[in-house]
């Protein structure tokens, strides 16, 4: 089986179980054209077990939502990163949260979810898929502290979204973000 079968199978397996355990929710697709050296990093990222990436979306009852400051990209986001093999996609997003912000929530649905599919620039045929998505989640415990990571600098509960260009937005009063994940 090739590595889009394998990969569009895998994605396709996690979003069915996603829908069992939290109900329908859409999915984005998104094509890439890579590069043959990053094409191979993504080939390779796929065959060692990887899927794809989780965050969370993590809202507390008076409406505030947990960003995180990104270094490098220089923005505020909600917490994710890169699975790990063995990780179902939910035990990633709880990790990713623990490790940059330090704070316990419980996820409570899917806010977004994205299907990657990454092509060879020089040979079309050659393809793999991700799985990229963020929970909606809920508070349990903490005080944000992203001094435990290198990348993150800073982590806040922000009533407003703050300037940059993510494409968040707050509902008034819901306390869920709305619009594109980073």
């Amino acid at each position: 089986m090739s590595l889009a079968e394998r990969s569009r199978h895998e994605v396709e397996r996690r979003v069915a179980r996603l829908r069992a355990e939290f109900g329908e929710f859409p999915v984005e697709q998104l094509t890439v054209e890579n590069d043959p050296s990053y094409f191979e990093h993504g080939r390779e990222y796929i065959e060692g077990g990887h899927v794809g990436a989780a965050g969370a979306v993590i809202h507390r009852e008076d409406g505030r939502v947990l960003l995180i400051y990104h270094s490098e990209a220089k923005t505020w986001g909600p917490p994710g990163g890169g699975h790990e093999p063995g990780e179902t996609l939910e035990e990633t997003a709880l990790r990713e949260v623990r490790e940059e912000t330090t704070v316990e929530c419980q996820l409570t649905g899917v806010f977004r979810a994205e299907r990657k599919r990454f092509v060879h620039e020089e040979d079309p045929e050659q393809r793999g898929y991700l799985l990229e998505l963020f929970f909606e989640a809920a508070y349990v415990s903490g005080t944000p502290d992203a001094s435990g990571d290198d990348e993150i600098t800073a982590a806040r509960w922000f009533e407003e979204p703050p300037e940059n260009d993510l494409d968040f937005r707050v509902e008034p009063g819901s306390g869920i973000w709305t619009g594109a994940a980073p």
